[in-house]
């Protein structure tokens, strides 16, 4: 810093020169120096010299150094400067300018560094033949680091060589062995050198060549070598050192190429060193590292012998450390080439050789690279094993082995040894002198362990092991357990063999149509296959496995069940049949599949008995998705079953409930009851089940419950003198049948009966103006005679008009008063329902005879009377009907209307088709005769014709049942019974009631009297 200072102020010196030149009188510049140059440099100056164009008289010239050199300084001088005191190996940058008459030149500089100094302590490393190796220590100075260091070197009389290196030494090579060399060395730093440092040293010589052991014994060794390469290798001296397992170290010298050391031990290693000495230097060592002979093995003997190889032992040598011996063995086959093998054990195992042949064999001991004298012997190989040992035929009591012959010198002498083992058991041994053998009597199903050899002359070859194992017995009871659509269950019992033996069993199945079989294995003895097709044949087969020996086996053909049917219904129905049909099922094969139908009757109700069940199953086959059942009972539930079969395997059912329509009802008879205002229907029990019937008459319906077939169902509430269309509909399993349309005709006789009461009722109101006008005629004798003035009907006489008219009277007031009552009829007994009706059959007027009495007679015979008849409205249908004797005791006073035909008493008059008994119309109901309405007029009653209620049935007023036929009834109709009666009984004619006392015989009773 204090030399950039200096040339600060010098600057600012020459500033202000030039400052005041310009300010004032200006001077011109002298001319800068020229040449400006280094002269010399030593560690601590530098000596400068330039040249001038000026006068130099009046010049003043300025020199000034600056930088590492340790220093800044200024001097005035002339031509040349030595600047000194500086540092050495410092880079310095000095300035020189001219100064005339106060001005200052431009300044010329040159840059330039003092001389470093020299290395220290140069030494001399290391030499060899040929290289020398050098050392020194850094000068002194500022940074030493970046200093080159030049060495060179100069043989005697030959020509001098330079390196360089920037570390503190240095190995020169390339050198001659055994010659001396000058050598320099000095420091460059800045391109300045420094002063030498030198010296001189010679390189080793070269060593001996060539060192190696001549010969060597169990004590002794022999070396030899070649003198060096070099100058005057006559005048070396040889130094041998030998160190070795013995612990002793000795050297010795020698002027010969050769030496022999004895006293050494047997087997022991030793390291031998040789080197050349000449002029006191040492060339390299050269060493070699040998030891004497081993001693040899003791008790060489064959150990054993195989058909490929030798078994050698021994003992080993004696001497020190034997275990680091390695022993070779040199074998050679009669007339043969010789093999070498080596080993570090005590023993050895020759391989490699050929069966059954003599081999003559050396062994000896190599230790530390040096053999041991040879021990000899002989020794024969064992034949070779047989080969190809494979299983010729295995049952599952025998196995069968067979081998080929061993490959080796004459074949034919071999015998060959074949032993046995099973799992547990003993061994058996055979010899033979085939290649092939059979073990007979053997378990199934176990594991046996072969053991085969070849054997010449003495000799075994070695085993060769054969485990195999016989057959295991088929699986047992092989059966199909169960199976579903998809899979089939298989179930054995294991085979025959061995106790607690276990098995692998294999499945193998192949359906139809497939080409690779599949294959499943368990250890249990049942197993499901699964995932199979519908409806698909099997063959299948299973069988044991141990030991990985596949047993006999059993095959079974079994089919998978069809898929089941889907959608089954009843398509229609009749009484005798059901149409069913379904869907197939979706399976691959479907189009194969045989449909089963199966169906048993659930039971029908039969008559008031329980229904029938459990009947027998009935199966039908098919090919089609649907069957008609036939020959079915009506009214019957059956359960139908549909199953899809193929292969004889059944899927699983469906099932459905269905009835058969019922049977219908024939009407058997529609019978009007008295009076016409109802009907009696019967009609025949259905075949078949039934569980209601409905009757339907004139539009409307009633129900019957079904133990009313075989009666007479009374209905009620119809008008008489109509026809009615009537159908019974019988009800079974919510199904409906109707019976074939029967028409029904009420009685006429009740118009009838209102007809003659309209006639009646005019009689007697013109009896009523007779018998006020004949009043009146009493008061007046005048009054005229009014007998022609008669009414007749049917052959009545005029005093029995009379009398008719009196009765008319009275009845017309009796009339009168039953309508003022309510229509009751006096003296009637009342009904307690339905009657029960008669055959068809016409009212008929009984003629009275002319020679009646004409007092006044009430007839006697009886007729039946009805209540009210029944309100219109809902069909009124009479579910019990009485049994006991429905004949009523006779109304008091009641007339019998007769018949206008006066047919004989003794040929009744039968009625005809159609002809119907009609109640009366009005509330008070009464059938009179003539003969009552002459007693009325005339107050008299005449006697009761006794023909006439002999023919006639009191309670019908038609012929008595004695007299009378039955209408006959069509085929297959049967006869109408009496209403509410059992079906056992039948019907009964009605007794005339017994005639009241007081009457003349064969007369009518009194009412007192009963």
């Amino acid at each position: 810093m204090a030399g950039a200072g200096g040339g600060l102020r010098v600057w600012g010196n020459l500033v202000l020169l030039g400052l005041c030149s310009w300010t004032g009188t200006r001077a011109t510049a002298p001319n800068p120096v020229r040449n400006l140059t280094v002269g010399t440099q030593t560690t601590s100056s530098i000596s400068l010299s330039w040249e001038v164009l000026d006068d130099p008289q009046n010049s003043t010239y300025r020199v000034q150094c600056t930088g590492d050199c340790g220093r800044t300084e200024t001097r005035t001088t002339t031509y040349t400067v030595t600047v000194d005191g500086l540092k050495p190996g410092s880079l310095c940058t000095c300035s020189v300018w001219v100064e005339k008459d106060g001005v200052n030149s431009s300044v010329g500089t040159v840059t330039t560094a003092t001389a470093p100094n020299p290395v220290r302590n140069l030494t001399v490393e290391a030499q060899t033949n040929s290289s020398l190796a050098l050392t020194w220590e850094a000068p002194e100075g500022p940074d030493p680091q970046n200093s080159t260091y030049w060495v060179e070197y100069t043989r005697d009389g030959g020509r001098s060589e330079t390196r360089s290196t920037t570390g503190t030494n240095i190995t020169v090579d390339g050198l001659e062995p055994g010659s001396l060399y000058v050598f320099s060395v000095w420091v460059e730093k800045n391109g300045i050198n420094s002063s030498r440092e030198t010296g001189n040293a010679t390189t080793a010589p070269s060593p001996v060549r060539n060192l190696r052991v001549e010969s060597q014994t169990t004590s002794s060794i022999s070396l030899s070598w070649e003198v060096p390469n070099g100058p005057d290798p006559q005048n070396s001296t040889y130094w041998v050192q030998c160190t070795g397992d013995c612990g002793r170290t000795e050297t010795q010298t020698t002027t010969d190429t050769n030496v022999t050391v004895d006293g050494l031990e047997p087997g022991s290693l030793y390291t031998f060193s040789v080197w050349v000495e000449k002029d006191g230097i040492n060339s390299s060592v050269e060493t070699v590292t040998t030891a004497p002979a081993p001693n040899p093995v003791r008790n060489l003997t064959v150990e054993a012998q195989t058909n490929s190889s030798l078994a050698l032992t021994w003992e080993a040598p004696e001497g020190p450390d034997p275990q680091n011996s390695t022993y070779w063995v040199e074998y050679t086959r009669d007339s043969g080439r010789s093999e070498t093998r080596s080993t570090t054990g005590t023993n050895i195992t020759v391989d490699g050789l050929e069966p059954g042949s003599l081999y003559v064999f050396s062994m000896w001991v190599e230790k530390n690279g040096i053999n041991s004298s040879r021990e000899t012997g002989n020794a024969t190989t064992a034949p070779n094993p047989v080969t190809n040992v494979h299983v010729e035929t295995q049952t599952n009591s025998s196995i069968t082995q067979s081998w080929d012959v061993p490959s080796g010198p004459d074949p034919q002498d071999y015998t060959y040894g074949v032993e046995y083992t099973a799992d547990g058991g003993g061994t058996e041994t055979r010899n033979t002198a085939k290649a092939s053998v059979t073990a007979e009597g053997l378990e199934p199903g176990t594991l046996y362990t072969f053991s085969v050899w070849a054997e010449k002359n003495g000799a075994r070859g070695s085993r060769q092991n054969l485990s195999i194992s016989t057959v295991p017995n088929a699986v047992r009871n092989l059966s199909r357990q169960d199976g579903t659509n998809s899979s089939i269950t298989l179930r054995w019992t294991a085979p025959q063999g061995p106790g607690q033996a276990s098995y692998t069993y294999w499945v193998s199945w192949i359906g139809e149509g497939m080409t690779d079989p599949r294959t499943q294995n368990t250890s249990d003895t049942e197993l499901i296959l699964k995932e199979l097709e519908a409806g698909l044949l099997y063959h299948l087969t299973v069988w044991a496995e141990r030991n990985e020996v596949r047993g006999y086996n059993s095959t079974l053909t079994a089919a998978t069940a069809p898929s089941e049917v889907t959608d089954l219904q009843n398509k229609t129905q009749t009484k005798n049949s059901v149409t069913l049909w379904w869907k197939a099922p979706g399976d691959p094969h479907f189009q194969l599949y045989i449909y089963w139908v199966q169906w048993a009757s659930e039971g029908r109700p039969q008559r008031g008995q329980y229904p029938r069940a459990n009947w027998a199953n009935q199966t039908r086959r098919t090919n089609e998705t649907q069957y008609k059942v036939e020959a079915l009972e009506p009214g019957t539930l059956y359960n139908f079953t549909v199953w899809a079969e193929r292969n004889d395997v059944a899927s699983s059912m469906q099932s459905l409930r269905a009835s058969t329509y019922p049977d219908a009802v024939t009407i058997t008879s529609c019978v009007s009851t008295s009076g016409g205002y109802g009907v009696i229907l019967t009609w025949s029990c259905p075949q078949g089940g039934y569980e209601a019937f409905e009757l339907e008459v004139r539009g409307q319906r009633g129900s019957q419950d079904r133990s009313s077939c075989g009666k007479g169902v009374s209905v009620s509430g119809l008008g008489p003198a109509q026809s009615y269309p009537a159908t019974i509909t019988t009800i079974w399993d919510g199904m409906r049948v109707a019976s074939p349309s029967v028409t029904c005709h009420t009685e006429s006789a009740g118009v009838i009966a209102g007809a003659i009461v309209g006639i009646l009722l005019f009689l007697i109101l013109v009896g009523l103006l007779f018998f006020f006008l004949k009043r009146r005629n009493k008061k007046n004798p005048q009054k005229p005679e009014l007998g022609d003035l008669v009414f007749r009907s049917g052959g009545s006489t005029d005093s029995e008009d009379e009398e008719e008219e009196d009765e008319e009277e009275e009845e017309d007031e009796e009339g009168i008063g039953c309508a003022a009552r309510g229509g009751a009829t006096p003296m009637s007994y009342p009904s307690p329902g339905p009657q029960p009706p008669g055959p068809s059959w016409t009212a008929t007027f009984d003629p009275v005879p002319t020679d009646a009495p004409t007092s006044p007679r009430v007839s006697r015979e009886e007729e039946l009377h009805t209540g009210p008849p029944a309100p219109q409205g809902p069909l009124s249908v009479s579910q019990d009907l009485p049994t006991e004797d429905l004949a009523s005791p006779p109304a008091r006073d009641a007339l019998q209307l007769r018949s206008q035909d006066p047919t004989p008493p003794s040929a009744p008059q039968e009625a005809t088709e159609g002809s119907k008994v009609i109640e009366p119309s009005a509330p008070c109901q009464a059938l009179v005769s003539i003969g009552d309405l002459q007693a009325t007029f005339h107050g008299i009653r005449s006697a009761p014709n006794s023909s006439d209620s002999a023919t006639r049935d009191p309670a019908t007023s038609v012929p008595a049942s004695g007299a009378h036929q039955r209408p006959q009834t069509t085929d297959g109709e049967k006869s109408p019974e009496p209403l509410g009666l059992p079906q056992s009984q039948s019907a009964q004619a009605l007794t005339p009631p017994p005639i009241p006392n007081g009457s003349a015989p064969e007369g009518p009773a009194s009412p007192g009297s009963q």
